[in-house]
Parts: C-alpha cells; sequence; structure tokens
C-alpha cells in the first residue's frame, strides 16, 4: 500500500479483507466479503466495485448471477490508475463509452461511459441478448446483423442507430465494432458515443429547410392565387381557381371548398381538386353533437379560425376518418375559414402528404387566403348585387339617433345614397342627397362635435329640395354589416328621434342570416318589412357597375368621387387635390387612376 493514496475507512476496510489474508488473490463471492465485514449484500458490492473502479480489486461473473473478486498479484501504480480516471472522466464529457465482447467466455463489458449512454447503474454487467436489446425495435435487427457479422467473419462497422435506455429514453449513438484477439482471446471490441444532440440539430436544419421550401412554394402560390382570383367574375369562379392553386401546388395534394347549409349544417360540396367524391365519403358538419361535427373542418365553422391537424394518426379527434386519409393519402390538413367582414362563406380544406405539415410561418400564409377568398366572394356578389334589377329590399328602424349618433331629435332629413366607397380600414366616403331639410340645417349637423361614426360633412351643392353631400364615416355598423353582407344602404330618413333605413340585398343570397346580422350588431334594430323588388337603373354608380367590368374598384372610386364632387362640372366644383383628398390618395395617383377609367368608360361607350 505504499506510495499510494490513503482510502476511505470503508473502502480500506473492505480491502483488508483481502490484504491480510493468507491468499490475497483467492476470489472471494460477495456474500463471503459481506460476512467477514458484517455488513449487507448491496452495500459490499458498492464498496467492492469501487475498489475495481480504482484498480486494487479485480472482479468477474461466474454462473448465472454470481461474482467473485480477488486482489491481483501486481496492483495498478498510481499513474496507472490515475490515467484510468482520466479516461473515465474523458468518456463522460464526450457522452462516449466502450465495450468488448469475449467471443469464447460469451462475456459482455461495458465502461462506465457506456453504462452512462444505456442509462443503467454503475455496476450493471449486461448478458449479450440484454445488451442486444436495447437498441430501437426497428434498428434491432440490423444491429444484430452487423454484429453476428463481425462475430462469424471479422467484417468491421460503422454505424449511426438508435437505442432505447433504461428510462424508455430514446438516443441516437454512433457504434463500431472490430474483430481482434489478445492474449489468446477471440473478441469483439467498439465504442459508442451519443450523437442524439447531434441527429436533433441536423433535423432541426432539415425541417427548417424544408420549410423554407415550402414558404417559398406557397408565397408563390399565393401571388398566383391573388391574380386568379381578381380576373374572376363570379363566386364559382373564384372557388375553382382557389382550388385549382392549391390542390395543384406541390405542398399539397388536394383541395376543397364548401358551403354550409344553414338548415342542416352540413358542409355541401361545392369545389374539389384532386379528391372528386372526398367531402360525399367525410359527411363533414359543423353540427358539434354529429360525429362528422366533431373534426377540425366542423371545428373551423363553429370558431371562424383555422384548425389544423400535423398527424392524422395522433389526433384523436381524427379517428373516424383515418380510414380515408389512407385511401386519399394524406397525413396532415388544414381546415380554413372563409371569411370576410364577419361574413362566413363556407369552408376551404388542404391536404398534405407531409407529417408535420403547416408550421408557423406556413399557418400564417394560409390564415390570409381565407380572408383574400372571402374578399373576392364578398366583392363579386356586391357587384351582382348592384347589377342584378331583382334585389331584396329591407327597411329597419332604430331608436334613440340622439343617443346612438349624436344628431339632435330636432333634426329631420331623408338621405338617398348615390353610392358608398370603401376607402379601407373600416372607412367609408358616401355620396348622397339630403331632402327635406335646408343647407343650414345640414351646415348646422356638420358642425356638431358628439356625432358618432360621422368624421365629416361637406355640402357639394344644391338641388331643388336639398343638398348634394359627402360624408365620411368610420366604422358605422349597420353599414359596414350591409357592405360585407354584399349588398348597399339606398337610403336613410330620420324624423321623430329615430331612423329608418333601407337596404338592398341581392335576391339569391341567404337574406335570413342577413336580417340576423343586421339586427345583432346594434340594440333594438327592428325590421319593419322586406320585399322582393325589381328596380330600376338610375344612379351612375349602377351604370358603371353595368358597363366594363375591366374597371378596379379604385378606379370605379376615383371616377365616382370625381363625378360626386363636381369635377366633371363647369366651372369645376372641386378641383383634383380636393377629390384626391376625399379618397385618402395623392393627386398623381388620382389623376392616374382617372385617366385610365375615363379610357376604359369611353372604349366601352364607343367600342
Amino acid at each position: 500500500m505504499e506510495n499510494r493514496p490513503a482510502l476511505e475507512d470503508i473502502y480500506a476496510e473492505t480491502l483488508a479483507v483481502f490484504t491480510d489474508s493468507d491468499e490475497p488473490t483467492a476470489p472471494r463471492t460477495t456474500p463471503e466479503v459481506a460476512a467477514e465485514l458484517d455488513c449487507g449484500r448491496r452495500a459490499t458490492h458498492k464498496r467492492l466495485q469501487q475498489l475495481v473502479d480504482t484498480g486494487e480489486l479485480r472482479t468477474k461473473k461466474v454462473g448465472a448471477g454470481a461474482r467473485v473478486w480477488w486482489r491481483p498479484v501486481e496492483v495498478d501504480p498510481p499513474d496507472q490508475r490515475r490515467l484510468r480516471e482520466l479516461l473515465t472522466n474523458a468518456e463522460r464529457l464526450g457522452d462516449v463509452g466502450a465495450w468488448e465482447y469475449d467471443i469464447d467466455e460469451d462475456e459482455v463489458f461495458w465502461t462506465d461511459g457506456a453504462r452512462r449512454i444505456h442509462g443503467v447503474d454503475s455496476d450493471y454487467e449486461p448478458e449479450l441478448e440484454a445488451a442486444l436489446s436495447f437498441y430501437h425495435p426497428e434498428d434491432r435487427p440490423t444491429m444484430r446483423r452487423l454484429f453476428e457479422a463481425c462475430v462469424e467473419t471479422g467484417a468491421p462497422y460503422d454505424v449511426e442507430i438508435r437505442l432505447i435506455t433504461a428510462a424508455d429514453e430514446v438516443r441516437w449513438v454512433r457504434i463500431s465494432g472490430e474483430a481482434i484477439s489478445e492474449a489468446g482471446h477471440a473478441l469483439v471490441r467498439g465504442y459508442l458515443q451519443d450523437i442524439t444532440a447531434q441527429k436533433q440539430h441536423e433535423r432541426l436544419l432539415e425541417s427548417q429547410r424544408a420549410d423554407l421550401e415550402v414558404l417559398n412554394s406557397l408565397n408563390a402560390v399565393v401571388r398566383r392565387l391573388t391574380d386568379a382570383v381578381i380576373d374572376q367574375s363570379t363566386r364559382s369562379e373564384i372557388e375553382a381557381a382557389t382550388c385549382a392553386q392549391l390542390g395543384g401546388a406541390e405542398p399539397y395534394r388536394f383541395a376543397w371548398i364548401a358551403t354550409i347549409d344553414p338548415v342542416t349544417l352540413s358542409l355541401v360540396p361545392s369545389v374539389e381538386h384532386g379528391c372528386e367524391g372526398y367531402l360525399e365519403d367525410a359527411e363533414l358538419t359543423s353540427n358539434p353533437t354529429e360525429p362528422g361535427g366533431k373534426g377540425p373542418a366542423g371545428r373551423a365553422v363553429r370558431t371562424q379560425e383555422m384548425q389544423l391537424v400535423r398527424d392524422v394518426y395522433e389526433d384523436p379527434y381524427f379517428e373516424d376518418w383515418l380510414d380515408l386519409a389512407d385511401r386519399y393519402g394524406y397525413r396532415s390538413m388544414a381546415a380554413i375559414p372563409i371569411v370576410f367582414e364577419e361574413t362566413l362563406y363556407g369552408a376551404l380544406g388542404i391536404y398534405s402528404e407531409r407529417v408535420g405539415a403547416f408550421g408557423r410561418a406556413e399557418r400564417e400564409v394560409l390564415e390570409g387566403i381565407g380572408e383574400i377568398v372571402g374578399h373576392a366572394i364578398a366583392a363579386v356578389e356586391r357587384k351582382q348585387a348592384l347589377l342584378s334589377d331583382e334585389v331584396v329590399e329591407l327597411a329597419f328602424r332604430i331608436d334613440d339617433t340622439d343617443g346612438r349618433v349624436g344628431i339632435p331629435a330636432s333634426f329631420e332629413a331623408s338621405f338617398d345614397f348615390d353610392t358608398t366607397l370603401s376607402l379601407g380600414d373600416g372607412a367609408f366616403l358616401v355620396y348622397c342627397t339630403a331632402t327635406e331639410v335646408d343647407r343650414a340645417g345640414i351646415e348646422s349637423l356638420a358642425e356638431l362635435r358628439q356625432l358618432q361614426y360621422i368624421e365629416e360633412v361637406t355640402v357639394l351643392g344644391r338641388t331643388n329640395d336639398g343638398c348634394e353631400l359627402a360624408v365620411e364615416m368610420v366604422d358605422p355598423p349597420i353599414l359596414s354589416t350591409v357592405a360585407s353582407l354584399g349588398g348597399y344602404v339606398s337610403n336613410v330618413t330620420i324624423t321623430d328621434a329615430s331612423t329608418t333605413m333601407t337596404v338592398h340585398l341581392a335576391a339569391d343570397r341567404d337574406v335570413s342570416g342577413a336580417i340576423d346580422r343586421i339586427t345583432s350588431v346594434e340594440p333594438d334594430v327592428e325590421m319593419l318589412r322586406r320585399r322582393q323588388m325589381t328596380r330600376p337603373a338610375k344612379s351612375l354608380g349602377q351604370l358603371l357597375q353595368r358597363l366594363p367590368d375591366s374597371l378596379t374598384d379604385r378606379q370605379r372610386a376615383v371616377l365616382e368621387a370625381a363625378y360626386f364632387m363636381g369635377y366633371f362640372d363647369w366651372p369645376r366644383e372641386s378641383a383634383g387635390p380636393e377629390v384626391a383628398d376625399s379618397l385618402g390618395v395623392s393627386s398623381s395617383t388620382f389623376h392616374q387612376h382617372l385617366r385610365k377609367a375615363e379610357a376604359k368608360l369611353l372604349d366601352a361607350v364607343f367600342q
């Protein structure tokens, strides 16, 4: 024991069982040592294992589960023990371990590093089958084949493979093995390294590259989709173009659009691209009490928010459609409500073969698609309402005009709306003709500071029985709702502290649903009448709608604003900068749009 570091008392006491014996090199079993120490077997085993780790003892497994310990003839010198400690620390820092299989003795040896990677105790000694059983079930046949080939033919191997630790954690390891001969023993010796963090980083980079490719492809699809949707003149054409662009895009397998039956709440197929018959097979509904309403499509309709399933086999609510997933070949899907200004036009379904599709950036792009399509459908329906001679006329009464809007109870007037321009962000510019009121009454109204929704009232000119006005409004509840429904307000009459509003909607839309929407935006809104009528085309706005379809919304707005503000009169009642200011655009932008609109208008007249 000379020149050796002093052992702790318990280890010195344990070592003395061997050194103080007449036969210090004779093997002893754990129970024999425990009896001499008067100590428990488990505690004795831990002491003996520590003495093996420090090089004071040697050990070997015998029989089915027994082990013997003995004092070697020559104990490792201090520098060799220090080297062993350094190697142990190096294993720990590098997440590496070593192993050895004695072919002749059928024994497996693991270093501390190998035990740590496998997640077992420091005294764990595996059998061969137990060692192989740590590998992932999908990788175990490969591991067994490589190991057995090395044993039988000496073929070395170096492979990246998965193992499952004693704590059921999946780790990636790089493991090597080679056949050697040492002191007359045939051995297979190898090393393994925990490369889980490296694999995770590689998968992250691969996922990011894949997401970037999908995002670039999707952005290109959205640009094509936007152009295609704008070019369509009917709702069915918009829906067909949407599904064709998305269902035919590389990241996705197929797409569909469905409307919602207001009575049964079922999703009615409108367009299917690449999945003809899918919606009929899926039996989707927005009714949460039915099986078909528990999936993502039903939830998207009810919440008016996008719903995702990134792996259909992991979503418990998707169980009813797993057979369809196999048949149609998809692993993930997104259900997107088609909504514009709180009006639900239907649902869009997009399906992909990718597991884990629809990451954060992809979701943000797809959410915008629902609004793009909803806006296009709303614009088409609004245009159809203006073009159609057959309309549904609705009249509503709202009490307490003073309290709601700030218009005094003594004020009375009737306003015929000539045209309403949407300026975006909830702002509207209304050109109307006021009757049953003099200019002084209108000017006094314009000077009021307590008005709600009304930003500015400008008198454009006189008529025989009233005034022509331009009224700037911000977030007017009923006007905004009617516009989102594809309709327009034709008249507002204020009398006896109440307001009567006349609304026109396209005859083919869901009028009952529209009435519910309008009456819900303000308290105590009462519907007075409903009738279907054929209306004459009389306003410039309606004539403009009937002329060139090639006019953009901005060109039409500029042309109408210029007309109603007297830009074309001589002398001009409003100059170009005034009209541009009312529209919130620059003077140069106004003139550019106006010239293009005039050219298209003249083409429609003379060609």
